[in-house]
């Protein structure tokens, strides 16, 4: 057997970082969007603003942080990806 990697395991294993980034970055988008639901509901009920105001700005932190370490992972792989491809 030879000692040749197959061409094809570089693109493979970036795709499966890139789906399991993207279900995790949808995990956490979907509590964002929970959130948003939630505060929608309580403006409903009349609670007041300033709870209100403190529920949105932890949706849109989270939101914001988990945008910002989705693209810092896609870099950090797609690097990686490129490293494994110029090793072959």
């Amino acid at each position: 057997m030879s000692n040749r990697k197959i061409w094809w395991r570089p693109i493979a294993h970036f795709a499966a970082h890139m789906i399991v980034g993207c279900m995790v970055f949808l995990i956490f988008g979907s509590i964002s969007v929970g959130l948003a639901l939630l505060v929608q509901t309580l403006e409903r009920v009349n609670i007041p603003s300033m709870t209100l105001n403190m529920l949105a700005f932890i949706e849109h932190v989270i939101l914001i942080v988990d945008g910002i370490l989705f693209v810092v992972y896609v870099g950090i792989a797609g690097i990686g990806a490129i490293k494994e491809m110029s090793e072959s």
